[in-house]
């Protein structure tokens, strides 16, 4: 039941025993507006007032479409349903004490309702002009996926095998924590197969190279200016950047600095040319901004990244024939980066000067039969020979620990910006 102190509807309580005819005020109805999770949900409420106050409260559910019925609050079961019934849906109250507490049942999935407090006989409202105090509160069909994974330009990702990704899932306004383990592993297509290179060897991941990811297509062309019209400004923040266009492009790294929510028009500190149509990627870097932008809370604990050992296998003697070249047979050759800045060692490697790959004939996984690389220092090299390589990786592993304090309303996507970890590996 969720009538409070085991109250009846016109009953006279323990806060109705007076039927008080002289003005009296209610100064106010506490209710936690914040939108509901989408499980069942009791909240509580309060109404504050002068002792003799009258009103009555009624708890409605917006229909969800023109063609259903508004549903209204039973207090004595607890439950919404269609009709109403002054005995059953409204909650009449004469205050005893200065404070009236009770609660409310919000049923399972999605919903939108209203709480009413109207005043009876002589009690007014204080401090409003309208007679009646309201409240509304919002409820989700179901409880939000927040999903982690890293993130990259669409002009790199076919440098990179499918990305692993990372859920957790919470009603709104609630908390998690949760741990992961990523390998980000390298494509192993020819033309992209040449490896990551680490800015470091290994550093923790702060807070600002995590990001969230809105797009938005530009209505109207625009040439050589700061303001620009978006179809929708949904999820778009002031401080948030444009990385990315799918057509033509970018003048510096642009950052929204104002925001006209009537005419849709953003403003940016670098000027801006663009085409009618396309496509432009936003993004939200950093807990602060991300809260901003899609009400999500979250703090990153302890994110590491470290690149993993690359090793290959000599398919034949170096040249073919075990003489001194600086062609060198390889098996497979994914992960390695030619371009003079991965150094190597190994079984018979010469090492007495200055020794790197120059550049990498692809072979990601060795079936091909043709992988090699050149280097810069003569080699007399046995086939089985195993080379391990040094400045360039296949496989970098992400850890962590990721804290959400607040859920939001939906389910979103938060990124960790490969670019400013990785560089890609080049064939020479």
């Amino acid at each position: 039941m969720a009538i409070g102190y085991g109250a009846k509807i016109n009953a006279q309580n323990e806060n109705t025993e007076s039927s008080a005819t002289v003005s009296s005020n209610i100064s106010s109805l506490v209710i936690n507006t914040n939108d509901l999770p989408a499980a069942e949900t009791k909240r509580s409420f309060v109404v504050n007032g002068d002792i003799g106050a009258q009103f009555q409260i009624i708890v409605l559910q917006n229909p969800s479409s023109s063609s259903a019925h508004t549903l209204y609050y039973d207090w004595n079961d607890g439950a919404f349903a269609s009709g109403h019934n002054d005995s059953h849906n409204n909650l009449s109250i004469t205050l005893k004490s200065k404070t009236y507490n009770n609660d409310i049942l919000f049923p399972s999935g999605v919903g939108e309702f209203v709480i009413k407090l109207i005043p009876i006989g002589e009690t007014t409202v204080k401090g409003l002009t309208s007679r009646i105090i309201t409240k509304s509160i919002s409820k989700a069909s179901s409880n939000a996926t927040v999903t982690f994974t890293p993130g990259t330009l669409s002009t790199n990702a076919a440098n990179y095998a499918t990305l692993p990704t990372s859920t957790s899932v919470g009603a709104i306004n609630s908390s998690g924590k949760f741990s992961f383990s990523w390998d980000v592993t390298n494509s192993t297509t020819d033309a992209k197969s040449f490896g990551f290179r680490l800015l470091k060897p290994a550093i923790i991941v702060n807070d600002s190279y995590w990001y969230f990811q809105e797009t938005d297509t530009v209505n109207g062309t625009v040439s050589s200016s700061t303001t620009v019209v978006i179809d929708d400004i949904t999820d778009i923040v002031v401080g948030m950047t444009i990385n990315e266009v799918s057509s033509g492009s970018l003048s510096g790294t642009p950052r929204v600095t104002a925001i006209d929510t009537v005419t849709k028009t953003i403003t940016l500190n670098l000027a801006q040319s663009f085409a009618d149509g396309i496509t432009l990627y936003f993004r939200a870097y950093g807990s602060k901004d991300i809260q901003k932008a899609i009400d999500l809370s979250m703090t990153m604990k302890d994110t590491k990244f470290e690149g993993q050992k690359l090793t290959s296998t000599l398919r034949d003697d170096s040249d073919g024939d075990y003489t001194t070249s600086t062609t060198v047979r390889l098996g497979a050759t994914n992960g390695i980066s030619g371009g003079g800045v991965v150094r190597y060692q190994g079984e018979g490697v010469s090492n007495s000067s200055a020794n790197t790959v120059t550049s990498v004939t692809p072979d990601p996984d060795g079936t091909d039969g043709d992988g090699a690389m050149v280097v810069s220092l003569t080699q007399t090299l046995l086939k089985g020979a195993i080379i391990t390589f040094y400045g360039s990786h296949k496989i970098v592993n992400f850890n962590g620990e990721i804290s959400i304090n607040k859920y939001p309303a939906a389910n979103r996507t938060i990124y960790l910006d490969l670019e400013k970890i990785i560089t890609l590996g080049t064939a020479s």
